[in-house]
């Protein structure tokens, strides 16, 4: 396992793709836009079991772990932007795909918008 000193802290770089940094923030995008589309296009009790939700959801957290470690390395503004937008979207749909599955295993319950109410003093 290979690890850097960055800012005192040890990185791992163990993140097994074999991309540069602009190809990794493009499938970024892609992946987790899919991984989004798959979740509102299925059943919630559907995805659990879903081999292409389960390999979409496992590339979406290697981009992510790829992408947080390159981000030490990146030095331009707009560089870091870019890498930081993708991993707000990587971010977003893990976090939609693993709040889906502990829905079915009754840790959270969907509530729908418009039943929502919040009361103005």
């Amino acid at each position: 396992m290979v690890s850097t000193q960055v800012a005192g802290f040890t990185v791992l770089k163990n993140t097994p793709l074999n991309i540069d940094l602009e190809e990794a923030v493009m499938n970024a995008k892609k992946s987790s836009s899919f991984l989004l589309h798959l979740l509102i296009m299925m059943d919630p009790e559907q995805i659990k079991a879903n081999e292409i939700a389960k390999d979409a959801y496992n590339e979406c957290v290697q981009l992510k772990e790829y992408l947080s470690e390159q981000l030490w390395a990146v030095v331009e503004t707009e560089g870091i932007a870019s890498v930081q937008f993708a991993l707000d979207e990587l971010t977003q749909a893990l976090n939609k795909y693993e709040m889906t599955n502990d829905m079915i295993e009754g840790e959270w319950e969907f509530v729908e918008e418009s039943s929502a109410c919040i009361t103005s003093f």
